[in-house]
């Protein structure tokens, strides 16, 4: 909206808020090499969540204090917030390896995928009845919000015994080496490849979905919303549940399920432009997104070896953030091209249920252990 405000150019705003994805790739491979090599058994991971929400509460506060007459100010001020915000995140995540054993992995990430669902609803309610008193005053509210909520972890997260030294006592390699030495391992390519198709399956719907509903099924903008909050709300209820799932054993087969249940919701979805027969399509694709939100990072997790979380998860995440930039222009253009909506579900499904090929090559947790013990 303050964008809105400075320069009222959707196409400029639409190339602007590419920060966000630029920055959710590029940090995460930063900060990930960097908290493995500065890992400590006095801080661990916890100065990055500090420094990070520090930084992340600077750009906000910039934002909304001093954006409103500049759309250049606005764009840096914002790639500030969005530095913060993914060091924060990179550092979190790995705090799942760092801190869980393997049968807590699930219940970990579910707990933090839930925690960032709840999250982003509560701050989308909240940060609308703001903006109708003031268009700075959401920023505001997450720039106080940001230190406020990293505090409990600072102050309550255990660091990992014994990482600091199988992480330093390593010669560093140079970051390009790193990260291609972890793409090159089997498991882990195979299931960043069936990530980056499952991204690809849903990373532009929420963007495009509205248009679909209005278009398609004759909805208006607030019953689409609705319809986007049922999805949030019942793949929230299924990450609660998955996380549950302790036994190691099950995680591959429900994230293959997963996949399964989203990239056949999406097919059935564009199948119909029935209201009734699409509401029970998003059904199944609910759920599978909720398993593969829960499931995904912790059956990659189980490949990781101890000390280098940082790493792995920060390619996880960023390559996540690279296909999510490569799928809405790709939606876009297909939209263009076809001239249907429908056609968006058609790309989504396809590319879903792509994924199953490279999970058929993601070892099972008892592979995985035995490869992570051998890993140098």
């Amino acid at each position: 909206m303050i964008l809105a405000d400075v320069k009222d150019s959707p196409g400029l705003i639409g190339s602007v808020m590419l920060i966000n994805a630029l920055a959710g790739f590029a940090v995460p491979l930063a900060v990930g090499i960097w908290s493995d090599r500065r890992h400590s058994d006095q801080h661990g991971r916890r100065p990055f969540i500090a420094v990070g929400s520090l930084v992340a509460a600077a750009g906000l506060a910039a934002v909304a204090l001093g954006a409103r007459n500049s759309f250049l100010l606005a764009a840096l001020f914002g790639l500030v917030a969005y530095v913060g915000v993914n060091s924060v995140t990179t550092a979190h995540r790995a705090l799942v390896h760092d801190c869980f054993d393997e049968g807590s992995h699930a219940r970990a990430n579910g707990a933090q995928e839930l925690a960032m669902l709840v999250g982003a609803l509560l701050g989308l309610v909240a940060g609308g009845l703001l903006s109708m008193a003031a268009t700075w005053a959401p920023f505001v509210l997450a720039a106080v919000g940001m230190p406020v909520l990293a505090w409990p972890t600072l102050r309550r997260v255990p660091v990992a015994a014994g990482l600091a030294h199988r992480a330093l006592d390593r010669a560093p390699r140079p970051p390009v080496r790193h990260y291609l030495s972890i793409l090159v391992r089997p498991g882990v390519r195979a299931m960043l490849a069936a990530e980056i198709l499952w991204v690809l399956g849903y990373a532009a719907l929420p963007v495009f979905f509205v248009l679909y509903a209005r278009n398609v099924l004759g909805l208006s903008t607030g019953m689409a919303s609705l319809w986007l909050a049922g999805f949030a709300v019942g793949s929230g209820v299924v990450m609660g549940a998955a996380g549950h799932v302790t036994t190691a054993r099950w995680h591959k087969p429900g994230l293959i399920l997963g996949v399964a249940l989203m990239g056949a919701g999406f097919f059935a979805v564009a199948a119909s432009s029935n209201i009734f027969t699409v509401s029970m399509a998003v059904i199944p694709a609910a759920i599978g997104f909720g398993l593969i939100s829960t499931l995904g990072f912790s059956l990659f997790a189980a490949i990781i070896p101890r000390g280098d979380a940082g790493g792995y998860t920060a390619l996880y995440f960023s390559l996540r953030a690279a296909a999510a930039m490569v799928a809405l222009p790709l939606a876009g253009w297909l939209i263009a091209a076809t001239g249907s909506y429908r056609s968006l579900f058609l790309l989504a499904g396809a590319a879903t249920l792509a994924a199953l090929l490279p999970l058929a090559f993601v070892p099972s947790r008892a592979r995985a252990a035995a490869m992570r013990a051998a890993t140098p």
